[in-house]
């Protein structure tokens, strides 16, 4: 199993979306002042993403985009955020087949 495992690896690391990932993340990084309002949208954006006390965050998230309207118009960054979210859809496509069909128990969580 763990030999598929690094298997798996290598192929998102050589994947196209991880690739692109890779390079429009340094091209960002070139600009620390860039890479830093970058840094504070995302986490901002993590933050309220993570709420989970039943509260309907889209009035919040909605300002988010307001607020740093001009940091996420930034080409570089724009392409970044694009890259970033096809590979964490993609990696969420590739979790949720490695868990199919097996039958874990999360009653702990509750």
């Amino acid at each position: 199993m763990l030999e598929l495992a690094a298997r798996l690896n290598n192929a998102i690391k050589t994947s196209e979306e991880y690739r692109r990932y890779c390079e429009t993340l340094e091209a960002v990084k070139r600009n620390p002042e860039q890479y830093q309002a970058m840094n504070a949208f995302r986490r901002r954006n993590f933050e309220l993403q993570s709420y989970d006390d039943g509260v309907n965050r889209y009035h919040e998230i909605n300002n988010l985009g307001f607020e740093f309207e001009k940091v996420v118009r930034d080409p570089a960054i724009y392409d970044f955020l694009v890259a970033e979210q096809m590979l964490s859809r993609k990696m969420t496509q590739m979790y949720e087949m490695i868990a199919d069909g097996l039958d874990l128990d999360y009653d702990y969580m509750e």
